[in-house]
């Protein structure tokens, strides 16, 4: 019995502490500006988590809703299609996200993306539906601290790509090696560099293997004019075409040898141009004079994009995963509103990505920094899912 009082009694003064903490807690990130809103599970993450720290970031020349005006922009906020979904939604296509999608449900791209509601875009952007232990990382300071990020959290972070345990361009040096290698000398979160690498490629497609021409030349003899759901062609290339016959002529080889791990410049409509334009980037003067190109080894593909990446963005106030999707900031001068990706769910994924491999890293409480927008004039609450949590997105917290 003396055991139990003794237990009811150390859990009693936990729970004490616990509450006087938070209200600690409270006080002052409402003292630093932060809304109610967000000031509660702030709090709890900052008991659970002593060592992070949460900055305000104001986004104040523009209210939330003319924001999301601007965010409306046609293509700039893009919805995967999917065939995972709950059957109920089947409005549009079978078993997709329609939930998600604006009402003229616009293809882009490949055919397999589709504009994103108004009610959608907010829920996405909005930070206090991010404000917990995983998906807070989508405002986690992307410069290199080697307290944090490990080069165990990198390899975890690759672990099911195809870059996973494989040495790069067959030297010495694992991808993961070399992607900490390169993220400590730029200054850069080579775990960020790594889950960039694993969000745009994946288990690996055919300009990640240096096989671009290969795909070009598979795709023109393509009888069907579809890749899965993607539809090969669009408006510049189609089957047979002049722009199309002038990309052929040059030949397979011209075009195979070359990587482009980080996907820039990889959009258009229709896969063909997709797999053209990262061959474009990846041997672009720019990339020649700038970025060590042409990208022709695994290695300088990985060391140029990061530098890229580094330059273009992080050092242009775009320097969270957030803001490389929601470029909102002024001071990001002329690269206001210029995002990395069109996918509305790619800073979310690369969030949850990213806590497991520090998780796995056992370095969850480093002191990471976080920088976080609130808005002008934003809702009382938190915007909906328009999933109502019903999409991969939500359910799977």
């Amino acid at each position: 019995m003396a055991a139990v009082i003794v237990a009811i009694g150390c859990w009693v003064g936990w729970r004490i502490y616990r509450a006087v903490k938070i209200e600690e807690y409270r006080r002052d990130l409402t003292a630093r500006g932060f809304p109610a809103s967000y000031v509660e599970p702030l709090a709890v993450l900052q008991f659970d988590h002593p060592k992070w720290s949460f900055e305000l970031m104001p986004i104040a020349d523009l209210s939330w809703d003319e924001i999301i005006a601007k965010e409306m922009t046609p293509s700039w906020n893009l919805v995967v299609y999917a065939d995972f979904a709950p059957d109920e939604w089947n409005a549009l296509k079978e078993r997709n996200y329609t939930p998600y999608y604006a009402k003229d449900a616009k293809a882009y791209d490949s055919g397999s993306w589709y504009q994103a509601s108004r009610e959608t875009v907010a829920y996405f952007m909005d930070p206090r539906n991010w404000l917990n232990a995983r998906e807070i990382f989508m405002f986690e300071t992307l410069q290199f601290d080697a307290a944090a990020q490990t080069p165990q959290a990198v390899e975890k972070m690759l672990s099911k790509t195809f870059m996973a345990n494989c040495t790069c361009d067959g030297g010495p040096k694992t991808f993961a090696e070399l992607v900490y290698d390169v993220g400590k000398k730029l200054g850069a979160s080579p775990v960020f560099l790594a889950g960039r690498l694993a969000s745009e490629q994946g288990i690996g497609a055919p300009q990640s293997l240096g096989t671009i021409g290969d795909a070009l030349f598979a795709y023109a003899t393509n009888s069907t004019g579809k890749v899965g759901a993607a539809d090969i062609w669009g408006e510049r290339f189609t089957k047979g075409n002049e722009n199309t016959k002038k990309v052929l002529a040059r030949g397979r080889d011209a075009y195979n040898g070359y990587y482009n791990f980080f996907n820039f410049r990889a959009y258009g409509r229709g896969t063909f141009e997709i797999k053209y334009n990262a061959w474009v980037e990846a041997t672009a003067d720019e990339t020649k004079q700038k970025y060590g190109g042409p990208w022709n080894t695994q290695a300088k593909a990985i060391e140029g994009g990061a530098r890229k990446i580094k330059e273009r963005y992080i050092d242009t106030n775009r320097h969270t995963r957030y803001l490389q999707k929601f470029s909102v900031l002024p001071a990001a001068g002329e690269f206001r509103w210029k995002q990395y990706m069109q996918n509305i769910a790619a800073p979310l994924v690369e969030a949850r990505n990213t806590a497991k491999a520090y998780a796995a890293a056992d370095t969850l409480d480093a002191p990471y920094r976080f920088l976080i927008p609130v808005y002008k004039k934003m809702p009382k609450s938190a915007s909906p899912d328009p999933a109502k949590g019903k999409s991969v997105y939500s359910s799977s917290r």
